[in-house]
C-alpha cells in the first residue's frame, strides 16, 4: 500500500458520498469495472441509497483507521489481485459505522471493488 493508492481511495470516496447524496449512479459506480457492477443497476443503487439514508441519516464526516491489504476470495482468487481495503470510522447524522472501499490495480488503473457500510 503506498501514499498514491491511500489518497486516491480518499478521492474515490469523496467522490461515492458525493454520489450517494445526489443520487448520481454514474459517479457511484466511475471507477469499478464494468463486469464487477453488471448487477447493480441504477434501481438497485438507489433503493440501497434511500435505505442507508433512513438508517444512517446525512453524512457528516470520516475518521482514517487504516488499510487491510490482500483480500483474497477463496471462490475466485483472481477476481481482486492485490486488493487494498481502506477503512474509516463514517460519522452520520444517526450513528457511526465503518466505511470500507475496496481497491485493486489493473493494467496500471485503480479500480474499486467493493464499498461497503458495516
Amino acid at each position: 500500500m503506498s501514499n498514491n493508492t491511500h489518497t486516491i481511495a480518499e478521492q474515490y470516496l469523496d467522490e461515492m458520498l458525493e454520489a450517494e447524496n445526489t443520487l448520481d449512479y454514474s459517479l457511484f459506480v466511475k471507477h469499478f469495472e464494468k463486469q464487477h457492477i453488471e448487477n447493480f443497476g441504477e434501481s438497485k443503487f438507489k433503493k440501497d441509497m434511500f435505505a442507508i439514508r433512513e438508517d444512517l441519516g446525512d453524512y457528516k464526516g470520516r475518521e482514517y483507521l487504516g488499510a487491510l491489504t490482500g483480500f483474497h476470495n477463496p471462490d475466485n482468487p483472481n477476481k481482486y489481485p492485490n486488493c487494498t481495503r481502506y477503512v474509516w470510522k463514517g460519522i452520520f447524522e444517526k450513528n457511526e459505522t465503518l466505511i470500507i472501499v475496496g481497491i485493486h490495480e489493473k493494467d496500471g488503473v485503480h479500480y474499486v471493488n467493493e464499498c461497503i457500510y458495516r
